[in-house]
């Protein structure tokens, strides 16, 4: 890891702050913020994912508001940011939600209903 993967990193992560608080406050790197507004499935999930990219030497936020409105004015918290890529990971338990994010080049959406769908498919084979 050279400097310039540090400098990208600490870029990315002046991008995003705390729900409710100014540009300056920002969350804990490799923390992980759970909101009651969401399910506990999401929380799970987004605690999976995590654990996932720290087990790959990722650093990440979650729980975080972009400094900058989306096209709507709109600002927008986000589930997961992986600050190594830049990229935002949101996760989706309901296909329709799923699809506000289409188009979204820097966005990961998580789609549970495959994973789960997978694995039951996974599962029927072995018990066959």
């Amino acid at each position: 890891m050279g400097k310039k993967n540090e400098l990208t990193k600490l870029e990315v992560y002046k991008r995003y702050h705390i729900p409710s608080m100014q540009h300056f406050m920002r969350r804990p790197k490799n923390a992980i913020f759970i909101s009651t507004a969401n399910s506990i499935e999401h929380e799970i999930w987004k605690t999976k994912i995590c654990y996932e990219l720290k087990q790959q030497g990722k650093s990440f936020i979650t729980e975080c508001v972009r400094n900058t409105k989306d096209e709507k004015g709109k600002e927008r918290r986000v589930d997961i940011v992986e600050l190594d890529s830049g990229k935002e990971i949101e996760i989706e338990l309901d296909p329709k939600r799923a699809k506000r994010f289409e188009g979204e080049n820097n966005v990961i959406v998580i789609k549970v209903w495959e994973h789960e769908r997978s694995k039951t498919e996974h599962t029927d084979q072995k018990n066959k």
